[in-house]
């Protein structure tokens, strides 16, 4: 999980917790957090039966407030914030308290919750420092789901058009007999391991592929999807 991947980077010990927004995500990550007795959380929530749900689960100090309101804000004393995370249901507040976040109270870590995959680069270019879409996601299961079976998308960073996907070569597949460097891979895509018989190789030019490998393709977006196109084709009866 990108989360608390990013948290375990940071090295986070004891720390005060500024979250905005206790909707469902918002409490997801209050719980996550509340995982150590040590962290303390103050919560600025708009709507009031969501302060209530706050109060009656968590230790945590509740605001009720809207946070894009500058006093709102303060009262809640942001600057000994430690970490800000951004979750509410609106992408313009998030983008309003991230940039109070880093260029008013200098919060040294700030992670926003896009509620649409096209505000990620806003809320990064706002000062987030970790900003991760949950509907986004959501499409990348629906992806997998989808699928036949054959192409699993592990990452997707639609930011910066980064994509990771795990493609199993068919029995029929074309390919079968052919060398990796042979084969008119995208320049802007890799194979970065070959899953086979239980174990894992790191492919060499010469390596050939066999049917029922399992390719771990990285790269950019199209090309990663070129290349599983390509590694997928079968041959024609």
């Amino acid at each position: 999980m990108l989360f608390s991947h990013s948290l375990a980077e940071w090295g986070l010990g004891e720390m005060r917790t500024l979250i905005i927004g206790a909707g469902r995500v918002g409490q997801h990550l209050i719980r996550f957090l509340s995982s150590a007795d040590e962290n303390r959380f103050t919560v600025i929530e708009k709507k009031k039966e969501r302060c209530r749900e706050v109060a009656n689960t968590f230790d945590a100090t509740i605001i009720q407030g809207d946070a894009s309101n500058p006093e709102i804000l303060k009262t809640a004393e942001p600057a000994k914030a430690d970490l800000l995370i951004a979750a509410t249901d609106s992408d313009r507040v998030n983008d309003i308290v991230i940039q109070a976040a880093k260029k008013e109270f200098a919060i040294p870590r700030v992670i926003a919750v896009a509620n649409s995959p096209k505000s990620k680069a806003r809320l990064a270019a706002a000062g987030a420092d970790v900003v991760f879409c949950p509907v986004e996601l959501a499409l990348k299961d629906m992806e997998n789901i989808f699928s036949d079976g054959g192409s699993t998308t592990l990452m997707y960073r639609t930011e910066i058009g980064l994509k990771a996907v795990e493609a199993t070569i068919p029995l029929n597949a074309s390919i079968m007999g052919k060398q990796i460097q042979e084969l008119q891979i995208p320049e802007k895509c890799r194979i970065s391991i070959i899953c086979r018989n239980g174990s894992y190789l790191f492919p060499e030019p010469a390596a050939e592929l066999r049917s029922g490998d399992k390719i771990l393709l990285l790269g950019d977006a199209r090309a990663v999807e070129q290349t599983v196109e390509l590694l997928r084709a079968k041959e024609l009866a």
